[in-house]
């Protein structure tokens, strides 16, 4: 048996920690020495102290904690548990991500914008496969760009189909629900309905031609496209140009997992020029 202190360097825990578990009698020592006061600990304990730490790192009250391990939940059990957080914590790390990067591309327009490079050109009508939804954030606009990249190509080849376009269709930016239409151009034949799955369903039409496109190229990541947006209003608003319809983005380079930084896409916007005499408020 080993007393508290060596116990306490052998699981990695405080000895503080290990007298507060005695106290409150979720872990008790082996033995107590009724003379010196001394606490032993044995190496049995061990799974049942990381037991406590697990089921504490899940969020779990200590009162918790003592009714699951007195209900002796088992171990596959507890394994369960231990990943459903372990995938929230994922969660967490990558929308906190998302967040830092967010802020450190705004820093980086801080000083003022950029010139940028419009493009100025005319959209003819597109044969267009896609499928339009409200979705809950651009995390979920980008699973489904993987998803019909993963599931489109097998299903009726990859001969007919160019790029995969975004139609945002919501009239107000809301990150919480975006009403958009995801899909891939065509170049060829394709059915007029293809499945992507049980409750999702491309539909073929055709996306309207576009006398006058306003387009800029953005390179990196697609959360940092606001960067590329600012740059492009900015050209419209020196150029006396307005935007008169919806707004589209065409993937040139997809930005697969772990590449999200090799993004390509062309950001388009309907414009029209802006009568001189007009004046704004």
């Amino acid at each position: 048996m080993f007393r508290i202190g060596e116990f306490s360097r052998i699981a990695q825990v405080s000895g503080r920690l290990l007298r507060y578990y005695d106290e409150i009698g979720l872990l008790s020592p082996e033995f107590t020495d009724p003379q010196t006061g001394y606490r032993y600990y044995s190496a049995y304990q061990l799974p049942r102290l990381n037991r406590i730490l697990v089921l504490k790192e899940l969020g779990l009250s200590l009162e918790q904690v003592a009714r699951l391990l007195d209900q002796q939940t088992s171990t596959d059990e507890i394994r369960g548990m231990l990943t459903l957080r372990k995938a929230q914590i994922e969660r967490t790390v990558q929308e906190e991500m998302a967040r830092f990067r967010d802020i450190e591309s705004r820093l980086q327009h801080l000083d003022g914008l950029q010139v940028p490079d419009v493009v100025l050109k005319a959209i003819p009508a597109q044969d267009y496969l896609s499928l339009r939804d409200v979705l809950p954030g651009m995390d979920a606009v980008r699973r489904r760009v993987e998803n019909i990249v993963a599931v489109v190509p097998h299903r009726i080849g990859k001969s007919s189909l160019s790029t995969i376009a975004i139609v945002i269709h919501s009239p107000v930016y809301d990150p919480e629900a975006i009403d958009v239409e995801v899909g891939y151009l065509l170049t060829g034949n394709v059915p007029d309905r293809v499945l992507l799955s049980e409750d999702h369903i491309l539909t073929h039409h055709t996306l309207p031609a576009v006398d006058m496109m306003a387009t800029i190229v953005h390179a990196g990541p697609v959360s940092e496209s606001h960067g590329s947006y600012g740059l492009l209003a900015q050209w419209l608003e020196a150029n006396q140009y307005l935007v008169v319809g919806t707004g589209r983005e065409i993937l040139m380079q997809l930005p697969l997992q772990g590449k999200e930084d090799e993004a390509v896409m062309e950001l388009q916007l309907p414009v029209t020029k802006r009568d001189s005499s007009a004046h704004f408020l």
